[in-house]
């Protein structure tokens, strides 16, 4: 059978041991009855927290070619999904290929973008990807519903103001460079930029003071509204959350066809509100089962890292469906909100 409905492409780097990229989204996907055709764009040993990691980089031609018999073979599906996409020769074979697919009566299908660059001011990207990311953001016939999920340092660059010290941006200032990318909207059909991990910032309109050390917080834009959330903040080191952030919400605004009734707040709220939980239940039992005493002998600003102690910082992805054995977003009883206003 031909991949369709409740099928995701996700196209990003993948390891053999721990989980990040597509192989921390794999199980849970999996699992909440998605199926998730992945195209690994890098092929590690491991993340490159680990003092030694190895692999390749997969050839844009080889890309190519399987993207190609990807179409040829009329696979189709409601989700795409871009993480992280290494150089942009890569970024480019992916958009001649949604380009190819594109149908202007496909009203149903999102493309979730996260145009991972880097944070806090610390660029990890050649200057080609962010100019391949600046062009895409910018393109027409690529989606019907784009959604893109950057960081605050991200949006930055996607913007061009990447110079200004990310510590420093107010709320008024993250909303005029979110203005300038709803200013693309009939380019791209941008119907929903989520900035995430909004971490230690001090955010200062008018109306609204946030400056709470305890809490990470995220915001969620619409053509219709701006929504800001807050979950309370592990001061601790996770890898593989964002990859994980993007999955569940594309998979909230597929199963609850969220892109067509985006004016409905509870609904917006629903799709955000359950990524947050899912994923602090998740890094909730990853913290509960990991060995703290064995951890107290690790320095993170080592770069000579302990394979064996680095182990134990990865997510407990199989423990915690085990022990949560999660719900999807239609049944799911949260036990919070972890929305905080309309701005």
């Amino acid at each position: 059978m031909l991949p369709g409905n409740n099928t995701i492409l996700s196209l990003q780097s993948h390891v053999v041991f721990g989980y990040v990229g597509n192989r921390a989204i794999q199980a849970i996907m999996n699992y909440l009855r998605y199926n998730l055709d992945t195209v690994n764009l890098i092929q590690f040993s491991n993340h490159t927290g680990y003092e030694n990691h190895n692999g390749e980089i997969i050839n844009p031609k080889e890309l190519e070619s399987i993207l190609a018999s990807n179409r040829e073979c009329h696979f189709n599906y409601n989700g795409y999904l871009l993480g992280y996409l290494s150089n942009n020769n890569n970024l480019q074979a992916i958009r001649n290929y949604l380009h190819e697919i594109y149908k202007p009566s496909d009203k149903k299908s999102i493309l979730l973008l996260d145009p991972v660059m880097g944070d806090d001011n610390l660029v990890y990207v050649e200057q080609n990807i962010i100019e391949e990311y600046r062009a895409t953001i910018k393109c027409q016939q690529l989606t019907n519903n784009l959604v893109l999920t950057p960081n605050l340092f991200e949006l930055q660059i996607l913007t061009g103001n990447e110079e200004k010290l990310t510590k420093d941006l107010t709320l008024d200032d993250m909303l005029a460079m979110s203005d300038q990318v709803f200013s693309l909207k009939e380019k791209n059909n941008l119907k929903m930029l989520v900035i995430t991990s909004l971490n230690d910032l001090h955010f200062k309109s008018n109306t609204n003071t946030f400056d709470s050390d305890e809490y990470i917080y995220t915001l969620c834009i619409t053509p219709f509204k701006k929504y800001l959330f807050k979950v309370p903040k592990y001061d601790t080191y996770f890898t593989g959350v964002g990859d994980m952030f993007s999955a569940l919400l594309l998979y909230s605004l597929l199963e609850l066809n969220a892109m067509s009734k985006l004016n409905d707040d509870k609904l917006v709220i629903q799709c955000i509100d359950f990524t947050l939980y899912f994923i602090h239940q998740f890094l909730k039992t990853t913290l509960e089962n990991r060995n703290l005493k064995l951890l107290d002998n690790l320095n993170l600003n080592d770069v000579h890292r302990d394979p064996i102690l680095m182990k134990d910082y990865e997510l407990k992805i199989l423990k915690a469906i085990r022990i949560l054995k999660p719900k999807g977003v239609k049944e799911a009883v949260m036990e919070k909100s972890y929305f905080e206003a309309i701005i």
